[in-house]
């Protein structure tokens, strides 16, 4: 076999240039921009402009090498394809001004998601957009094999030249003891995977699409790929799902959540597989792939239902989220494809085309991924909290008001008043709302809820603080509500008990005349013997609290300079066993009283204020409160 020559190699690379001249340059500023990150990127005050650039090249990657199959297959002129290319570019601005272009607590993930979106819906019309008003199935077959095919091949290519360059800069290193700059291996993979990879890849697209459709030569490597290697794959996991049914038909069982996502995943394993094997069924003694594909398609039908009821029992439970909005219309788009294809339909462009148009559908509206998923969570934060009398006519009640303090930081000025008014399980689920509120849709739907402009608040902290800092968004409108951040340990089992002690002062202001310091602490979970969870500094001797499950269950504090001497133990064992005894059942609020142990050392007297105790089975689940000390007379 004769090897190309180097002016082959040049004149094949200058015709896909020319060719895809707009696909290559896209790639190429992508490339750059990231390089610049990389090497400069800590450097630069605001990086979100050159970020927001960079995903917009990425996905003008696709759209312009989209733009130009269009044009080649429909005969464009060039005042056609001038305005095919403006409407992308039109969409590429559109896209950029989505993305967030500066640092801020407001920032969610969301306008990426919907960039992902878009990525995907743009890929989706690469595959099937030059054959959309035409039959011709085996040209749209074997255009959509010859991308399957480059797409391998370049990134094999650009995959061995990127290694190969890493051993060499290995060698220099290790023979000449050159020193590499650790930067320049991330620079070295991206210039491959990036530049290299896009253009070796534009460079094998067949030109001639009339001809793909009377090509009738399928590669026999293929064939065995999807035949011997993914339908065996696909069989076994089948069969270990269907079993998974019978286990629930048979032992009434409600479904794992995590079945709907490897239904989803088999389902489109089967799809592509079948994909692969279409043409081949149209061959003598091959008929049997028809019938394998329409028969995998009915037994999907139960498999779908499946993944219903397994979404459907997380969406009652926790509402709906994107993710779950995803895999329900996933469900629905593989019941159309079901039905399409028991219908004796075998358009394998409908696979396609059907669901990008869903995607597209999806991206916007009322009806779409990101509108209905907010509604849902904020629905259910505000049922919880109108249950619970925290939200009454669409107003927090006692609510926690901030105020910066000397150190130009937000903290509660009134305390945490609505505490005791939920269970530990209810606590943790407006906790976990207000976290995916925060990370995906922002807080605009529940600002009004407040009588503080709670992100001015915020973004006062931040502009004050002199380094740099970010606050947790959430934190601040949980807090706001008159409830403390922080995760409650839940009872999963049926025989366990979980009983918490509290004082009734309604987070009041606690009067600590007498006492020289303050210290507040709190923590959850200790499963160890000896478990250290705040340090502080007394007169310059650094001092642990620490809690001892032996000789019985007590809190110490420890002078680590001091010979590890323990200046003060506090017997919580004793302390637990009357409130046990006191206390029956909830609620289990106490005066400030029942809730006070004091201890005395050479130098200093000890008072701890418990604010909050929960027992789980007979043992320490979470503490919190305040340390009084002050030094002897």
């Amino acid at each position: 076999m004769k090897l190309p020559s180097i002016q082959y190699l040049a004149n094949s690379a200058k015709a896909s240039f020319k060719r895809f001249p707009l696909t290559i340059l896209a790639a190429l500023v992508a490339v750059v921009i990231a390089i610049f990150l990389i090497e400069n990127g800590e450097h630069t005050k605001n990086a979100f402009p050159y970020i927001n650039t960079m995903l917009c090249m990425g996905i003008a990657i696709p759209l312009f090498f989209c733009t130009t199959i269009i044009a080649q297959k429909r005969s464009f002129s060039i005042k056609q394809v001038r305005l095919l290319q403006i409407l992308a570019c039109l969409l590429l601005i559109l896209i950029f001004c989505t993305l967030p272009n500066s640092e801020s607590t407001h920032n969610t993930s969301m306008p990426y998601i919907k960039y992902g979106l878009y990525n995907v819906i743009i890929h989706l019309l690469v595959a099937f957009v030059p054959f959309l008003s035409h039959q011709q199935i085996n040209g749209f077959w074997n255009y959509n094999k010859q991308l399957f095919l480059r797409l391998i091949t370049s990134f094999l290519y650009a995959s061995v030249i990127v290694l190969g360059l890493f051993l060499a800069l290995v060698a220099l290193n290790l023979l000449f003891e050159i020193k590499i700059h650790e930067k320049l291996y991330a620079d070295i993979w991206i210039v491959g995977m990036g530049f290299f990879n896009t253009w070796f890849f534009v460079s094998g697209i067949p030109k001639d699409f009339e001809a793909l459709d009377v090509d009738t030569q399928y590669p026999k490597g293929l064939k065995v790929f999807a035949q011997y290697i993914l339908l065996p794959l696909l069989t076994l996991y089948m069969i270990i799902l269907y079993a998974y049914g019978t286990k629930i038909m048979t032992q009434w069982n409600w479904p794992k959540g995590m079945v709907a996502y490897m239904i989803v995943c088999v389902a489109v394993a089967g799809i592509f597989n079948f994909l692969l094997l279409y043409p081949y069924g149209t061959i003598k003694g091959n008929e049997w792939i028809k019938k394998a594909a329409k028969g995998y398609y009915f037994l999907l039908m139960p498999l779908i239902v499946l993944l219903f009821i397994a979404i459907y029992m997380r969406v009652n439970k926790y509402g709906i989220t994107i993710d779950r909005y995803a895999i329900i219309l996933l469900g629905n788009w593989l019941s159309i494809l079901c039905l399409y294809t028991a219908f004796g339909k075998t358009n394998i462009k409908f696979i396609p085309s059907s669901l990008a148009l869903l995607l597209l559908l999806i991206s916007f509206g009322p009806w779409g991924l990101f509108s209905v998923s907010e509604r849902s969570q904020v629905h259910r934060l505000k049922l919880i909290l109108e249950q619970s009398k925290i939200l009454v006519k669409d107003k927090i009640q006692q609510e926690g008001l901030f105020s910066l303090d000397s150190n130009k930081k937000l903290s509660i000025i009134n305390g945490f008043k609505n505490e005791g008014k939920i269970s530990d399980s209810l606590h943790n689920e407006i906790q976990s709302i207000l976290n995916y509120l925060d990370n995906h849709h922002g807080f605009k739907e529940i600002r009004g809820w407040y009588a503080q402009n709670l992100d001015s608040l915020v973004a006062l902290e931040a502009k004050n603080k002199k380094d740099y800092y970010m606050r947790n968004e959430a934190t601040v409108y949980m807090n706001a509500m008159g409830l403390e951040d922080d995760y409650r340990s839940r009872s999963y089992e049926e025989n366990e008990h979980n009983v918490t002690y509290r004082t009734n002062n309604n987070n009041e202001a606690i009067a600590v005349s007498g006492y020289d310091y303050m210290i507040e602490f709190n923590q959850s979970g200790y499963l160890e013997e000896e478990s250290g969870f705040k340090q502080f500094y007394l007169n310059e001797n650094e001092i642990d609290l620490i809690i001892r499950k032996e000789p019985f269950l007590s809190l110490n504090l420890r002078c680590k300079n001091c010979k590890n001497e323990i200046l003060a133990r506090f017997d919580l064992a004793t302390l637990i066993n009357t409130l046990k005894a006191k206390q029956d059942k909830e609620p289990t609020e106490l005066p400030e009283t029942a809730l006070q142990l004091e201890a005395i050392s050479k130098q200093w007297e000890f008072k701890l204020q418990l604010n909050s105790l929960t027992i789980k089975n007979d043992k320490l689940e979470y503490i919190s409160g305040i340390l009084l000390i002050k030094k002897k007379n």
